[in-house]
């Protein structure tokens, strides 16, 4: 019984001790778990509060640069360049514009082009004539339908362009001309296919005579 007690109260010591060391082992964990959450929040919130300036940022440089193929005109532009072609007037408009060219020359060259392109367009849409080239005269286009004619520029993107327009008109004595023109051309053509027909029944005639001869020689032989 004597040594019974002693070996019981060391148990007793040992347990108690162990306990003591495994809560304060458990404190010290729970500790440093608060402590790192508290150390992680502010740079979470800082990181957060970051990222919307950091986002807005390149968004405010997107908006400072003008797209390259954005295009500006310059308030004084004339409103008549706007205008779509007009064909039930007693005078017909069409407009002609170019696209913006580095040179003035590069605009006076597409000009060149489109006048014409416009004017066997306007022919075609008005008469169903697909009109010749020789029809489409440089110095009549120039002179009797050329009627406003507007030289500026546009700013396209970060570059400066040029830019002509010019405003076609096609009054009654205009479409006089056209329509005469292809009245010509309808009868030129029809008389090519009359003097084509000719030469083919006279074709046919020669060779026609040429079999004839052929068989009256061998039966008059």
């Amino acid at each position: 019984m004597k040594t019974l007690f002693p070996a019981a109260s060391a148990c007793f010591v040992v347990a108690f001790v162990a306990s003591v060391g495994l809560a304060e082992s458990s404190l010290e964990a729970t500790a440093q778990r608060a402590g790192k959450n508290v150390s992680e929040q502010p740079i979470s919130e800082s990181s957060a509060s970051a990222d919307p300036a950091s986002s807005a940022e390149p968004k405010q440089t997107e908006l400072s640069v003008a797209p390259m193929h954005h295009v500006t005109y310059p308030d004084d532009r004339p409103s008549w360049l706007e205008i779509e072609p007009d064909l039930q007037s007693p005078v017909h408009r069409w407009v002609v514009t170019t696209s913006g060219a580095e040179t003035m020359e590069q605009c006076e060259a597409e000009l060149e082009v489109l006048k014409p392109a416009a004017v066997a367009l306007y022919i075609k849409e008005t008469t169903g004539w697909v009109c010749d080239d020789a029809f489409l005269d440089e110095q009549w286009i120039e002179d009797e339908l050329v009627d406003r004619r507007y030289v500026g520029t546009l700013q396209m993107g970060d570059r400066q362009l040029h830019e002509i327009a010019v405003e076609l008109t096609f009054d009654a004595d205009s479409r006089k001309r056209i329509r005469r023109a292809m009245n010509n051309s309808v009868v030129g053509e029809r008389l090519r296919a009359m003097a084509g027909l000719f030469a083919l029944a006279l074709v046919g005639l020669c060779c026609t005579g040429g079999v004839l001869g052929v068989f009256s020689r061998r039966y008059a032989s």
